[in-house]
């Protein structure tokens, strides 16, 4: 069964993948995760996958798998052996994401059954061996659940809603796995459904919904003829994360047509992050920062530190 399935290929890779499992699933619930990684050839990784703590894997070659709990980082005990690894490469070719010298830093989303996985590959010559660091989605999070989690506060909310409703721009910024994209992926349920948003680069960030006005673009370098065809109609952008120069670029530019944008960055304070957009000739008087933390205490704890506007 799983050597045809293996065969049939949809449109892309995750209506295949979205094909694959739920055929598997009506087969057998428990394991149609397991088998849909199978047909892809990431079994190696099925355990981790199916973990409901397991939030992060890092695949190395030949050095032991680390993977980050709910509570903590820990060695896995089980090696990488490069198979998935081998796997990862072969669906970022399917999903047309650039694999070069050129870029050998790279990013990219997948939905598996319940699943989203963002997959950062780094690739030679700034490493030896091909290497990936899966982050682990496992449905969507909610403000209301963020809300009770304690990620944020009710006046804190309040203040970011105004913000939007202003038509702030908005950057939401943290240390990695501070919950970046995942806050910036529940502030789109405050935009009205209507409004036509675009999503930019890590466009797999974003479920698709049938209540929302979505339009996403996976290549960052096609911002210019987007902008040009379709800024009369684009009420909002989101912009994955200000990574390299071509993201700050498609951010400028955004708002300096008018376009209400929105968008994750690295930092480990608020003047950390000013001083960052500042470098880049970003205007910050009409932008909010919100500030993220991540500390270990008995669990990984993420929380709004702190929001800053002009």
């Amino acid at each position: 069964m799983l050597k045809i399935l293996s065969r049939i290929y949809k449109k892309t890779i995750d209506d295949t993948l979205d094909f694959r499992y739920g055929v598997l699933k009506k087969i057998n619930k428990e394991l149609a995760l397991r088998w849909t990684l199978a047909t892809v050839g990431l079994v190696e990784i099925a355990e981790f996958l199916e973990d409901e703590d397991v939030e992060d894997v890092a695949l190395i070659p030949g050095r032991p798998i680390y993977i980050t709990r709910k509570w903590g980082k820990e060695n896995s005990g089980k090696m990488c052996k490069g198979k998935a690894i081998r796997a990862i490469l072969k669906i970022a070719h399917l999903k047309s994401v650039e694999l070069s010298t050129s870029t050998p830093s790279l990013r990219y989303g997948l939905k598996i059954g319940p699943l989203r996985l963002r997959i950062s590959l780094d690739l030679p010559p700034i490493v030896p061996l091909p290497q990936a660091y899966l982050r682990i989605h496992r449905g969507r999070i909610t403000l209301a659940q963020l809300l009770r989690s304690g990620f944020l506060t009710e006046d804190q909310l309040r203040e970011i809603y105004r913000w939007v409703r202003e038509g702030r721009h908005i950057v939401v910024t943290g240390p990695p796995g501070s919950g970046k994209t995942t806050l910036l992926s529940a502030l789109d349920d405050l935009i009205p459904g209507e409004w036509q948003r675009v999503y930019i680069d890590e466009a797999d960030e974003f479920e698709d919904d049938p209540q929302k006005n979505q339009i996403k673009i996976r290549n960052v370098n096609k911002v210019k003829e987007i902008y040009a065809s379709l800024n009369r109609n684009i009420d909002v952008i989101f912009i994955g994360e200000l990574q390299y120069e071509e993201h700050f670029a498609a951010f400028k530019t955004a708002v300096e047509i008018g376009l209400q944008t929105l968008a994750t960055m690295h930092s480990v304070n608020v003047n950390d992050a000013v001083t960052r957009l500042r470098r880049r000739e970003i205007d910050v008087k009409n932008l909010g920062i919100v500030q993220l933390g991540k500390k270990y205490a008995g669990t990984i704890e993420r929380r709004v530190v702190e929001l800053y506007a002009e």
